[in-house]
């Protein structure tokens, strides 16, 4: 082991060698789980079948290693040697794999690839390397990842991830059953493994086609569950290994263990990229490995559905004013998408990846000014053990906070009111009273002007309302007629839309663009490329689309007057119109 590795192994393990009380002992023995746990326990221990121990021969020449610990190891054999796939997340684990391997090939390894930077796929390395100078790939942001997990947030990510991957939890009495992606993950609690990280020495920012062991090898950057994650393609055999773009469970748009912001739009164009490949074999980082070309175009066609439904409807929600709490509701993904068996919560859940994308898009402020500036943790328990100790009401609770100068607690408390109908009108009049007394205090006057604002709007003394103007709406005619077609997916009324598959193609005369938009099930994707086998054809101006999308035009007269076509015959008014009625204003 190098003296870099060295430090970085002493360091994790450091962090996560013990429990909280710091001598490492797993729980004691949990009380029985309710009744209603029982068919959550069942579906997650049949996905234990999924995540078995096991040695998969895809093709001659390729074996995965599943089971092991949380990720898999692929190995591939050239001509004079064989490299290895990710090297899942401990020294002991990628051991006792290689010995699996060994059985099945003489070759010597001289090469690893790492699909990304998380530790249960390069922390295995030395194993492989097995004390030689070999190379290895990586996008080129992978080192810095690596470093930033270890050295940065090192502390608060070890102990979140050994609560997430339940490291220090025994099968049984404490509930433990898998890790979602794996058995278990094998690098932190009190049974830990040791770390073997290599820092790659071939690195690459878009694409590298090269040649490894005498097989051509293609890396392909395809952001996803990480920014620098990749893929890996053998042309010979058609053989893709995705990393951690798909795997059978839903996908971890949000890890409770913490991450920053996973680019969700990015994952699902990345799903895109890799289905047009039109690859025979399937080899993914976690769970077991799929052949067949039907097979793998419908799996890579749901996960990228089921990832844009969840971000769609989500910003849909958004710009309709709701609020985190009520999104996590107001998304569900549809029958088709839910019942999918790649789309199963096994690991990501729906729930989470609304919080995060919302997240993404506004930062941790829901927009409520109650929420600007929240009492102390200390000060809403007192106020609520003095609620249900007094038999009080909420609001009777919140005009006392108000008296006694406590307006946060007030503004949260008549807030709570308002949720509950504890006498609406009194609250709002209250909740008002309180956010424009922070507003008062506040020196910020971005936290001022909005706090006052909304004590007006719960007074009913203004509405907001979006109403451009003519300068405005000159602004936003300039922009490119690609920026209107983009905004088009999360502007579509799925619930209208979960029959539909229809494929419109829109021809713009002023500009020369051509765009598909394709609707499929309750999700819309906009390609800049021709349909191919249009349903519907829009021959128009980009002018003239704009203005219809700002309500400054009206279909039927763009129709009548001829600024809108349907060359070939393929749509009519009536098709026009039933394909727009999808859409919410734009």
């Amino acid at each position: 082991m190098t003296h870099r590795n060295r430090i970085l192994a002493l360091a994790i393990l450091a962090a996560t060698a013990c429990g909280r009380d710091g001598e490492g002992e797993r729980a004691a023995p949990a009380p029985a789980p309710p009744p209603s746990s029982s068919a959550a326990a069942e579906g997650l221990e049949s996905h234990s079948n999924e995540l078995r121990r096991d040695v998969v021969r895809v093709t001659d020449s390729i074996a995965v290693a599943i089971g092991f610990g949380l990720g898999n190891s692929i190995l591939v054999e050239g001509e004079t040697c064989a490299f290895i796939v990710d090297t899942t997340e401990s020294r002991e684990i990628a051991q006792a794999i290689a010995a699996e391997f060994d059985q099945l090939t003489d070759l010597p390894i001289e090469a690893l690839i790492y699909t990304h930077n998380h530790a249960d796929h390069v922390f295995g390395a030395e194993i492989f390397a097995s004390g030689r100078d070999i190379d290895i790939y990586a996008h080129e942001t992978t080192a810095a990842e690596v470093d930033k997990a270890v050295n940065i947030i090192r502390p608060i990510l070890s102990q979140r991830s050994a609560r997430m991957f339940g490291t220090y939890l025994d099968a049984g009495d404490n509930g433990f059953i898998n890790a979602g992606l794996g058995p278990g993950l094998g690098v932190t609690g009190p049974n830990g493994g040791s770390i073997g990280y290599l820092p790659p020495t071939i690195t690459f920012a878009d694409r590298l086609e090269t040649e490894i062991c005498g097989r051509e090898v293609v890396l392909q950057h395809a952001p996803g569950e990480t920014d620098d994650q990749i893929y890996v393609f053998l042309p010979d055999e058609k053989v893709l290994m995705p990393g951690d773009n798909i795997y059978k469970a839903f996908p971890n748009l949000y890890t409770i263990r913490g991450t920053s912001y996973r680019d969700v739009v990015k994952w699902a164009r990345s799903l895109d990229a890799m289905r047009a490949i039109g690859a025979e074999h399937l080899v993914p980082s976690h769970t077991r490995p799929v052949s067949g070309r039907e097979t793998i175009n419908d799996l890579l066609t749901a996960y990228a559905d089921g990832i844009r439904f969840v971000h769609d409807q989500t910003v849909r929600g958004m710009n309709m004013g709701v609020d985190p709490g009520a999104l996590v509701e107001f998304v569900q993904l549809p029958p088709h998408l839910k019942n999918h068996p790649y789309l199963q919560e096994y690991y990501g859940t729906v729930r989470w990846s609304v919080r995060a994308i919302y997240d993404g898009y506004l930062g941790w402020f829901n927009g409520d000014g109650a929420a600007l500036n929240p009492p102390t943790r200390a000060a809403r328990a007192a106020a609520m053990a003095k609620i249900a100790r007094d038999q009080t009401t909420l609001v009777d609770a919140a005009a006392e906070a108000f008296a006694a100068d406590h307006f946060a607690l007030a503004a949260e408390l008549a807030t709570l009111a308002i949720d509950a109908g504890d006498d609406e009108d009194r609250a709002r009049a209250l909740k008002a009273d309180a956010l424009a007394a922070m507003g008062y205090q506040s020196i910020s006057p971005n936290g001022r002007n909005y706090l006052l604002t909304q004590a007006h709007e719960l007074r009913g003394r203004l509405v907001i309302k979006e109403i451009p103007d003519e300068r405005s709406i000159a602004f936003t005619r300039a922009a490119p007629v690609a920026n209107f077609m983009a905004s088009l997916p999360v502007n579509l009324n799925a619930e209208d839309a979960l029959d539909v598959e229809r494929r419109a193609e829109f021809r713009f005369t002023d500009t020369g663009d051509v765009f598909t938009v394709e609707i499929r099930r309750g999700v819309a994707i906009v390609t800049p490329a021709p349909a191919g086998d249009p349903d519907l054809v829009v021959e128009t101006t980009s002018l003239v689309w704009i203005d219809l999308l700002l309500g400054q035009r009206r279909a039927g007269v763009a129709i009548a007057t001829g600024a809108i076509k349907f060359p070939g015959g393929l749509g009519d008014v009536a098709a026009f119109g039933d394909f727009m009625k999808l859409f919410r204003a734009a």
